[in-house]
């Protein structure tokens, strides 16, 4: 099946259109998920390298992935549904952080 993208352009002038044309003409609306599962999984293997301890390396991962939510979420590259995913990982990784 053929991709119209004409419409990828129509969206808004600039890089933040661009992208925003791109999550929702190519991509279903599943950039900014694949970019946060991605990064993810890159801080986590980096701080498990680094850490050797899977507990600090979740924590550390959940924390920025939070925090990068928060800004896909503000240029509308992911769901509300997204962040809050996000947000209630960070409150467990906290709260069995804090039980130890």
């Amino acid at each position: 099946m053929p991709y119209n993208l004409t419409n990828i352009s129509s969206s808004g002038s600039g890089i933040l259109g661009f992208t925003q044309g791109i999550n929702s003409t190519l991509v279903g609306g599943w950039l900014g998920i694949l970019i946060l599962l991605m990064l993810g999984t890159i801080f986590f293997m980096h701080f498990m390298y680094r850490m050797n301890d899977p507990k600090r390396a979740f924590g550390a991962t959940a924390f920025l992935c939070f925090g990068l939510s928060i800004l896909l979420r503000a240029v509308n590259l992911i769901p509300d549904m997204a962040m809050f995913i996000c947000l209630i990982l960070t409150a467990i990784v906290v709260a069995m952080t804090f039980r130890d």
